[in-house]
């Protein structure tokens, strides 16, 4: 049964402000281990990009899974912001580089991806940061790539996800609060301050 396209998720499931999306390509044969080794690639990339980069762009979480002997590839990621513009902001802020270093050992590269690029200009105007007008011609060629991605796209049976009220800027400053907060306890100097009563309730969570 093909899901219906929304604004939000795609052909995804939503459940609070998180969306999923999992696209399936077929792995070109005997390109396992270079495919894994790519996807690796690209994760190290988003783990060392900024904190502040990450959560513009919506994500979530994301991940790469090799099943049915190595012949088909999952990617599966969840995301905050509307369908379009995760995608176009993941390729600009990840870079397509990295998404190129692992699409080109799936079959799709040849049938859809490698077509698409020659159409958008080539790879090097969707890599060349140093362009002028390179975010603009990314944009404006997203369109194609989006559709790739949907046509392999499936929407789960079910999705649920336990904080799916809290976007990441929520959960990344409570943790900062929280963090400052433990160190306020730990200093000696602030136990005085610490016995109003105003902040009762605050300690009190403090010690849930």
């Amino acid at each position: 049964m093909n899901a219906a396209v929304t604004k939000k998720a795609g052909k995804g499931a939503t459940d609070g402000v998180v969306s999923e999306m999992a696209t399936y390509f077929h792995v070109k044969p005997g390109h396992e281990q270079e495919v894994a080794a790519a996807c690796q690639r690209m994760v190290e990339a988003l783990k060392l990009a900024p904190m502040a980069a990450t959560i513009k762009t919506g994500l979530r979480d994301t991940r790469h899974v090799l099943f049915n002997n190595g012949t088909e590839l999952l990617w599966a990621t969840t995301f905050e912001t509307e369908w379009a513009p995760y995608i176009d902001d993941a390729f600009l802020t990840v870079g397509f580089e990295h998404f190129v270093d692992w699409m080109r050992h799936t079959t799709e590269w040849d049938t859809k991806i490698a077509p698409w690029i020659e159409k958008s200009g080539g790879l090097e105007s969707l890599t060349d940061k140093t362009r002028e007008g390179f975010d603009e011609h990314i944009l404006a060629n997203m369109a194609g790539m989006r559709q790739i991605l949907q046509d392999g796209q499936q929407k789960a049976a079910a999705y649920w996800n336990p904080v799916s009220s809290l976007t990441m800027s929520q959960i990344t400053k409570a943790d900062r609060i929280n963090t400052a907060f433990q160190e306020v306890l730990d200093d000696p100097a602030a136990e005085e301050a610490l016995q109003h009563p105003a902040l009762k309730p605050l300690l009190a969570q403090a010690a849930s």
